[in-house]
């Protein structure tokens, strides 16, 4: 294990045992055993290390979503059927209650709001990459809807983990499954054209 790996994994214990305010360079120190010195060797602040840690995250996310190679390549069958995929990596306890240890930070630290509205818009350009095939003709206002809406459903899914640990994976796929074909299928894209 990189030593880099070894100081976030110990932000991610100190994080979802007593906050990010809480989680200290003193305590993530101490959970991985290293200096202070050393820890500022590789990251230059607890901020530097709260992004590298949320961005971790993301990137996690992402490749249970997608591979960098598949991006734009995947038709909402092979979308949904990756999503679905990720639901127990979503729902997993440690991972949710990081995830609203953070949301609940950013609504007290204007850094730490700006670091998730940061991943919040590469998860967005992201989305969009991965679903524009299916949004072609769709206009503007109902592409960024839509994506919207799976930012707050992907989110929806971890903040019910933390609160629902015993939730069964199973039937919140299930669940989930009938939201995101609903909301990606070309019969939805074609009623809300009609709408417009």
């Amino acid at each position: 294990m990189s030593r880099k790996t070894q100081i976030l994994d110990a932000a991610r214990a100190c994080v979802i045992a007593e906050g990010v305010h809480a989680a200290t360079i003193s305590r993530i120190c101490a959970q991985a055993s290293m200096s202070v010195g050393h820890v500022y060797k590789i990251f230059a602040s607890k901020e530097a290390i709260m992004i590298a840690l949320t961005e971790r995250d993301f990137e996690d996310f992402m490749l249970h979503i997608t591979h960098p190679d598949e991006l734009g390549k995947l038709d909402i069958d092979a979308l949904v059927d990756r999503y679905l995929n990720a639901v127990p990596w979503l729902l997993d306890f440690e991972r949710a209650a990081l995830a609203q240890a953070v949301l609940a930070e950013a609504a007290r630290n204007p850094r730490v709001a700006e670091l998730v509205a940061r991943v919040d818009d590469r998860f967005r350009d992201a989305l969009r990459t991965i679903v524009a095939p299916a949004f072609e003709g769709l206009a503007e206002r109902d592409i960024n809807g839509r994506i919207e809406t799976l930012l707050m459903m992907t989110r929806a899914l971890a903040l019910h983990a933390s609160t629902h640990p015993a939730s069964a994976p199973d039937m919140i796929a299930a669940g989930f499954e009938v939201a995101l074909r609903a909301l990606l299928s070309p019969a939805s894209l074609a009623a809300s054209c009609n709408r417009a």
